[in-house]
């Protein structure tokens, strides 16, 4: 059995210059759930040692966002800026070694290049190419299944989607123009949600959107930190089959 735990990043709705975000992100790890128990002894240490080395609590969650600039989370204001963004790039170094043998599914949709088509808003589009890849992965395992543990999100959308995806998801040939029924067979049940102050795992994936939303769109003021190049830190375990047509090559699915 697989796990994939998802966290996005920016909002769903169609962009508005100066209001929401021109980015929809979706990241999952997904992990065989013989290492879950492996990754999470992990976790703790690496928090921690996070918690020795800046006196961020064990107990705190982790918030890539909050971490670079303070909005909601009180703790992180007893951190200089400086040491916060420090701690996103340790993160970053220690996700492909803590998370070994795991492998990452990005989905980053730039509003602006794209149209919703029959999709409600970019988070059914979005999800739609997750689940997607996921049950693909699946179905190069032996005979393994997966389940979906998410953030705290919109429930009944990824729901309906997915179980509609079980008998009609019609996909492009890529031979010519005509489309074919590729059912989802391999994910089990509808997606568990979670909130991600309660798990290491839906935080790690928190930290893994942010730093792919600061790889796209660098901000200048926040370059001298090198920002923008901590999701590089994660290639090893990209799973760069996702998609071949990503200009970075790190199987970025882009539309």
């Amino acid at each position: 059995m697989f796990l994939m735990y998802i966290d996005e990043s920016g909002d769903p709705g169609l962009y508005v210059e100066g209001k929401n975000s021109q980015h929809y992100i979706l990241s999952g790890l997904i992990l065989n759930m013989t290492d879950w128990t492996t990754y999470l002894d992990r976790l703790k240490k690496f928090r921690r040692w996070l918690d020795k080395k800046y006196k961020l609590s064990t107990r705190e969650e982790i918030h890539a966002s909050e971490l670079i600039r303070v909005n909601k989370i009180e703790s992180y204001k007893n951190i200089t800026k400086s040491d916060r963004i420090e701690i996103l790039r340790l993160y970053s170094e220690a996700i492909p070694k803590i998370f070994n043998k795991a492998k990452i599914i990005n989905v980053c949709l730039d509003k602006n290049e794209l149209k919703l088509g029959n999709f409600k808003n970019f988070s059914e589009y979005a999800w739609h190419r997750v689940i997607q890849r996921f049950d693909r992965f699946l179905s190069k395992q032996d005979r393994d299944k997966g389940i979906i543990i998410a953030d705290d999100t919109d429930e009944p959308l990824i729901r309906n989607l997915l179980r509609r995806m079980r008998f009609y998801n019609p996909v492009k040939s890529n031979y010519n123009d005509t489309f074919y029924n590729s059912i989802v067979e391999n994910i089990i049940e509808d997606p568990f949600l979670r909130n991600s102050k309660h798990s290491y795992f839906i935080q790690t994936v928190d930290v893994l959107s942010h730093l792919l939303y600061r790889k796209e769109y660098p901000k200048g003021s926040l370059k001298k930190f090198n920002l923008h190049k901590y999701f590089f830190n994660t290639e090893s375990i990209l799973l760069k089959e996702s998609t071949k047509k990503d200009k970075d090559n790190l199987g970025i699915v882009r539309k």
